[in-house]
């Protein structure tokens, strides 16, 4: 197995296609994959979306603070 490949999804409001977001890149051939959704306080149901894909390569981050993501993401 290659290495571990981490994709970063950063959302915000976006329930209505982070679900197609995750599967497009668990659909990959490459599978030494982990996905991590990054959500900036979504007031929508983003939270219940990505939760709802049961895949131990899936990991989510709730930012409770609106505007919080463009610093965490400096800290890659």
């Amino acid at each position: 197995m290659g290495p571990l490949v981490s994709c970063i999804i950063p959302t915000y409001n976006r329930a209505h296609i982070v679900g197609r977001a995750i599967q497009s890149v668990l659909n990959q051939t490459y599978k030494n994959i982990e996905v991590i959704v990054v959500d900036d306080g979504s007031q929508d149901n983003t939270q219940e979306v990505v939760l709802s894909i049961k895949d131990e390569r899936v990991r989510y981050i709730r930012l409770r603070i609106y505007k919080a993501l463009q610093e965490f993401l400096t800290c890659f």
